[in-house]
């Protein structure tokens, strides 16, 4: 499945930050995020941590921790510029799509 969407590679964002528009794509093992020449393959064993957050009580993102930084996410209704209108639910449905395949190691076999 694919969804278009707004990101950014970084450790913060925030009204100022500026986003680049692109496509989503999630299959069983990874999700792909390609915009023009820019293209981020993230394996679900790499995700470190997924939150869905509130952004500025304006819409919802998904913060994407994984070992090689973060990204934020969300789905859009479509996008001018930096101006973008969210896609409330489609963007849960992601993250919900995401949090349920990501691998999680059992902490339970510490063998403590």
């Amino acid at each position: 499945m694919s969804y278009r969407i707004f990101y950014h590679h970084g450790a913060e964002l925030g009204l100022a930050t500026k986003v680049a528009k692109g496509v989503l794509e999630i299959d069983n093992k990874a999700i792909a995020i390609k915009s023009g020449d820019n293209s981020y393959h993230i394996a679900f064993q790499d995700v470190e941590d997924v939150e869905l957050i509130r952004l500025h009580k304006i819409g919802r993102v998904i913060r994407l921790k994984h070992s090689n930084g973060t990204h934020f996410v969300s789905v859009v209704r479509f996008m001018v510029g930096q101006f973008a209108l969210i896609n409330f639910l489609a963007t849960g449905r992601v993250f919900n799509r995401i949090q349920s395949a990501v691998i999680r190691p059992d902490l339970s076999a510490t063998g403590d």
